[in-house]
C-alpha cells in the first residue's frame, strides 16, 4: 500500500480469532461526552520528518512550530507549519474483497480530508500552488474540540489546493482541496497541548 501509516494498525487487529478481544465502552446518560468535529488546524510537515515522542507533550510541538521557512533549513528539517483551515471528514471510501466461503474482508480505506483556507495572502498563496507539485507531507489534523489526529507517526498523505474565485459581489478567493491518504484504521487521536491557540 503506498505511503503506508505506521501508527496503530497492527497493535488494534487481532491475527486470528482466539485474539480477539471485545473493547471497552462507554456511555454515560448524566454528563455524556460530545466533541466539535469541524477541522481547523493542519500541522504539515516533510514527509520524512521525525515522529514524535509523545504527540500530547507540549515542549516537542512548540519547539517544532516554525511558521517562517529559514533560509538555511535545519537537518534533519522537523519543522511542522500550522495551516488555518475549514475543513471536515468525511466516511473514507472502502476496499472490500469477496474471498472463500463467501467472507468479506475489507482491504484498506482512502481516506479524505476537505480543506478551505480563506486567508489569501500572498505567502499563503505561493503554499498553496507548490502543492501541485505531488509531494507526500507528514500531516496532523486538529479539530475544534482540541484533538490532534494522527498518533505520534502523523498521516502520510498528499495535499492539493487549488485557487477558487467565486463570482459575485462580496464573494472571497479561497484556496480550497483535500488530503488523501491510505489506512485501514482511522487515525489515533490525542489531546492536542496548544488547543485553544490562534497564532502560531
Amino acid at each position: 500500500m503506498a505511503n503506508v501509516q505506521c501508527n496503530d494498525t497492527d497493535t488494534l487487529c487481532p491475527e486470528n480469532c482466539d485474539e480477539q478481544q471485545l473493547p471497552t465502552v462507554k456511555f454515560d446518560d448524566c454528563s455524556p461526552e460530545n466533541n466539535e468535529s469541524e477541522i481547523e488546524w493542519l500541522a504539515v510537515a516533510k514527509s520524512d520528518a521525525a515522529d514524535f515522542a509523545d504527540v500530547e507533550d507540549l515542549t516537542e510541538w512548540t519547539t517544532r512550530i516554525a511558521q517562517i521557512a529559514a533560509e538555511t533549513p535545519p537537518d534533519p528539517d522537523d519543522t511542522i507549519r500550522m495551516i488555518r483551515v475549514v475543513g471536515d471528514k468525511p466516511a473514507p471510501e472502502v476496499q472490500t474483497r469477496v474471498v472463500s466461503g463467501n467472507r468479506t474482508i475489507q482491504t484498506g480505506k482512502t481516506h479524505t480530508l476537505n480543506v478551505e483556507i480563506d486567508e489569501t495572502n500572498e505567502v499563503n498563496y505561493e503554499f498553496a500552488r507548490s502543492t501541485a507539485c505531488n509531494a507526500t507531507y507528514k500531516l496532523w489534523y486538529v479539530t475544534r474540540a482540541g484533538l490532534v489526529y494522527g498518533g505520534i507517526c502523523g498521516v502520510k498523505g498528499q495535499m492539493i489546493l487549488n485557487l477558487i474565485q467565486a463570482r459575485g459581489a462580496g464573494e472571497i478567493e479561497k484556496y480550497v482541496g483535500t488530503v488523501t491518504w491510505e489506512d485501514k484504521i482511522d487515525p489515533p487521536r490525542a489531546n492536542f497541548p496548544l488547543a485553544g491557540t490562534v497564532n502560531f
